[in-house]
C-alpha cells in the first residue's frame, strides 16, 4: 500500500509540476462571465450603442429583405447609396489572465451591377485606456452568398492579471454609390487561458 501511495504521489507531483511550466494544453475558449450583451440583435439594440451619419438609418432591424443568420434581426451596417458612416458597439469586460477571442458572422453578398464604390467595415477593440486596435477589415472584395464566421484574438495589450474593460466596435465607411450593406449577427467573446511555450534548459556537452 505504501508503494501505490508514493506513486501516485509522485505522479500528481509531475502533473502539478507541468502545469506550473506551462507544459500542460490550456483548456478550450470558455464561455464568457460577462460577454457580449444581446449578442444575436434579438432584443433589438438593447446592449449595443448605434451610430448613423448623416441620416439616422436603424442599423440594428428586422428587415426581411436582407435576413439574419439565426432569428430575425442583425445588424446592417452601410449599403444606403449615400457618403457616410454606420457604427455599433459594446463594452465587455474580460477577465484577468483571460486571452480574449471575438467570433461574429458577416455577409456582404455579391453587388448588382458587379461593380459598386468604396465599402469597407472595420472591427475594432479599445482598450480601457483609450487605445484603438483594429482586429478586422473587410472591403466590398469581400462578397460572397452566405454569412461567414470571422474568428480573432485580441492582442497581447488586452492580457492582464487585473480584469480590464474593453470597447468592441463594428463601422463601416462607404459612399453615395454603395448599396449593399455588411450584415452582422451572433456576435461572441470568449475567453482562454494563456498558453506558454515549455522551456527546457539547454545540454551541455561534457
Amino acid at each position: 500500500m505504501k508503494t501505490v501511495f508514493r506513486k501516485a504521489r509522485i505522479a500528481t507531483s509531475a502533473v502539478v509540476a507541468a502545469a506550473a511550466l506551462g507544459l500542460l494544453a490550456a483548456p478550450a475558449a470558455q464561455a464568457a462571465p460577462t460577454g457580449v450583451t444581446n449578442p444575436d440583435f434579438e432584443a433589438g439594440a438593447t446592449g449595443w450603442n448605434t451610430f448613423s451619419m448623416p441620416f439616422g438609418a436603424q442599423v440594428i432591424n428586422n428587415s426581411a429583405g436582407r435576413p439574419a443568420r439565426s432569428g430575425s434581426w442583425k445588424a446592417e451596417l452601410g449599403g444606403h447609396g449615400y457618403t457616410g458612416m454606420d457604427r455599433i458597439s459594446q463594452q465587455v469586460t474580460i477577465p484577468a489572465l483571460r486571452v480574449p477571442v471575438l467570433t461574429f458572422w458577416m455577409r456582404l453578398d455579391s453587388p448588382t451591377p458587379a461593380t459598386f464604390g468604396y465599402h469597407e467595415l472595420t472591427v475594432e477593440a479599445t482598450a480601457q485606456d483609450g487605445t484603438p486596435y483594429t482586429l478586422v477589415t473587410r472591403t466590398n472584395k469581400d462578397s460572397g452568398s452566405d454569412y461567414q464566421k470571422v474568428t480573432v484574438t485580441l492582442p497581447s495589450a488586452f492580457y492582464s492579471s487585473e480584469e480590464k474593460t474593453a470597447t468592441i466596435s463594428f463601422f463601416t465607411v462607404d459612399d453615395a454609390s454603395n448599396r449593399m450593406p455588411f450584415l452582422i449577427d451572433d456576435v461572441s467573446m470568449a475567453y482562454q487561458l494563456k498558453v506558454y511555450k515549455p522551456w527546457f534548459p539547454p545540454l551541455f556537452k561534457l
